[in-house]
């Protein structure tokens, strides 16, 4: 464990910050714009006050350990107060971007925390500002402050501040609102990945993913509308628009390949809800489809936080004969404990770990554990994020059941979707 000194503030030069953050403006062309996050612990105070400075000190160098695993370009990741920190995020391409960078920064630190033994729950606030247009260092992160504070005050983990709109939490409230009118509307559109068997090399499974295009923004990053729609309480509608929709497209699809089982993504809350199980039968009742060509999808950790309760509800989805994929896998707190009940049919392998195995031999020897474990529980396995033809042998060396990515297809709306399958040929891939 690093001493409080070795991890002063004074160490890590606020002007540092600073000068890398103004020389970036300075360097800004019109190709790209720069983003700021800052990230507050919540709670931390009551770490130093009751379990004393060196138990504080540990977890703000967690803390800055696990920004620098999901922000590579760790240069420009500062300490600039006694629990802030601050990520600069260079030559983006557009706000959206910021936004998953927020996101995603409150998710790993969550992860991270909750592997921390103390009697306190950490969570973070981030404060978010894109620039468009020249300014200083300065005015940035005055906005990101202020960004910081509204979330606060929302409640919300993340609000984004963009430099040149005079009040972004109008837009914000925008987005609300189209959100609001598109799932009364069912104006949001299902696009369709598949998923390959490596036994047979053919296309089996799909996974529907939901896609957004605001009125006022144009297309939307799920990473963005997803937690919108958390917040206003509509998962629920969300859910049954997407599980209507993937039945009813899914008896369009052709039958050239024996017919295709369709994955649709579930959120925590609506796993532990006693009426869910009641709603999936229903709409597949509706729609007269075989329930074992629906499967759901929930991550490692929407089941870990309460197992016992977890999984008796899935297993009660498993009883209709509706399939289970546990997504992300390998992100959460897996134990060998929990491979011995896990009530699924399959695992995804997160994209993390298949990206850099051909590089990595730590990471693909994961992934080597992961499929040998779980075939010994009678679990088949699926590598999200497959991207070039050597990463797909090596999966196939190593036993993967299934894999996902765009080496074969980007998510695709379901006329484009229909025409990659009356088209796919596994030779110009295996």
């Amino acid at each position: 464990m690093l001493e409080m000194s070795s991890f002063n503030v004074d160490e890590i030069k606020r002007s540092l910050f600073f000068n890398s953050l103004n020389d970036l403006i300075n360097d800004m062309s019109n190709d790209y714009n720069i983003g700021l996050i800052i990230i507050d612990i919540e709670g931390f105070r009551n770490v130093n006050g009751s379990l004393g400075f060196e138990k504080g000190d540990h977890i703000l160098v967690e803390t800055l350990n696990c920004l620098k695993n999901t922000f590579l370009n760790n240069k420009y990741i500062f300490r600039i107060g006694n629990d802030e920190f601050a990520v600069i995020l260079p030559k983006l391409l557009s706000a959206n971007m910021i936004n998953i960078a927020a996101n995603k920064s409150v998710k790993d630190l969550a992860h991270c925390y909750h592997t921390i033994n103390i009697p306190f729950k950490l969570s973070v606030n981030v404060g978010s500002a894109y620039l468009s247009e020249h300014s200083n260092a300065d005015d940035l992160l005055i906005e990101a402050e202020k960004s910081l504070a509204a979330a606060r005050k929302s409640g919300q983990a993340y609000l984004v501040r963009d430099f040149t709109e005079e009040n972004n939490e109008g837009g914000m409230l925008t987005l609300v609102s189209e959100m609001h009118d598109a799932l009364s509307n069912n104006t949001l559109e299902l696009f369709y990945q598949p998923k390959i068997n490596l036994k047979s090399g053919l296309p089996t499974h799909a996974e529907a993913l939901s896609r957004w295009e605001s009125p006022s923004s144009g297309q939307v990053s799920p990473e963005v509308f997803i937690p919108i729609v958390e917040k206003m309480g509509r998962m629920d509608d969300l859910t049954k628009w997407a599980l209507n929709t993937a039945l009813r497209q899914l008896k369009e699809w052709p039958l050239c390949w024996g017919g295709l089982s369709v994955a649709v993504n579930v959120c925590p809350s609506l796993i532990d809800s006693p009426d869910f199980l009641k709603l999936v039968t229903n709409i597949i009742a509706i729609w007269g489809v075989d329930p074992s060509m629906l499967t759901l999808e929930v991550t490692e950790n929407a089941i870990i936080g309460d197992k016992e309760t977890g999984f008796e509800n899935l297993l009660n989805f498993k009883k209709q004969n509706i399939k289970i994929s546990i997504d992300d896998f390998g992100t959460g707190y897996s134990s060998l404990s929990y491979f011995k009940d896990i009530p699924a049919d399959e695992l995804k392998i997160d994209c993390s770990f298949i990206s850099h195995m051909m590089e990595n031999e730590e990471d693909r020897h994961i992934v080597q554990v992961i499929v040998d474990l779980a075939h010994k529980f009678n679990l088949s396995v699926v590598a999200e994020g497959v991207e070039s033809k050597e990463t797909l042998h090596a999966l196939i060396d190593i036993g993967c059941d299934y894999a996902q990515g765009f080496y074969f297809s980007k998510p695709l709306p379901q006329n484009q979707f229909i025409d990659w399958l009356k088209q796919y040929d596994c030779n110009n891939y295996f």
